[in-house]
């Protein structure tokens, strides 16, 4: 693995950890009906790349996020990315994601070596070693259940917008 590679993944770990952690923080708690209109969903591709780049430290990434609400058992996140996310595993979460813009390749199921757990039941990084490969675009809908490793692939030069709903598993 080149030096820049080396850095890039790094980069993008150290990202992804600090959003995993955000993911928890400072998300709106949300009770009894809620409605989010067609026309702010379609708006996230833009909203969110307006907010691009995104700097952390000395790290720049070309990845925005959003958190929507905390429903108790559930919670809701838009993000864009245009960066590959790292192989990471929830041994308490279902991930549904909704893709809105752009096309991206999940890959999934497997094992994840050299991870690191964050927190009890959640381990990022490392790579997915035996893994099925799907390709998403806007309009379709993967659902990761808990104890899967996933991670999302995105092409050079693309970009992937979707919404993710996170279901405690109990």
């Amino acid at each position: 693995m080149s030096r820049r590679s080396r850095y890039a993944w790094i980069s993008a770990f150290l990202l992804t950890a600090a959003l995993a952690q955000d993911v928890t923080q400072n998300v709106p708690k949300l009770s009894g009906f809620t409605y989010w209109p067609a026309a702010k969903l379609k708006s996230y591709p833009s909203v969110l790349k307006a907010k691009e780049p995104t700097v952390r430290g000395t790290t720049k990434t070309m990845m925005a996020a959003e958190r929507l609400g905390d429903h108790g058992g559930y919670s809701f996140m838009e993000e864009r990315r245009d960066v590959d996310g790292v192989p990471e595993i929830h041994a308490h979460l279902d991930d549904v994601f909704i893709v809105q813009d752009g096309e991206a390749t999940l890959l999934y199921g497997g094992r994840i070596e050299g991870g690191q757990e964050l927190r009890p039941g959640e381990t990022r990084g490392g790579r997915i070693v035996g893994g099925t490969m799907q390709k998403v675009a806007a309009g379709d809908l993967a659902v990761v259940p808990a104890g899967m490793p996933h991670q999302t692939i995105v092409p050079k030069g693309k970009s992937y917008t979707f919404m993710v709903i996170k279901i405690e598993k109990k």
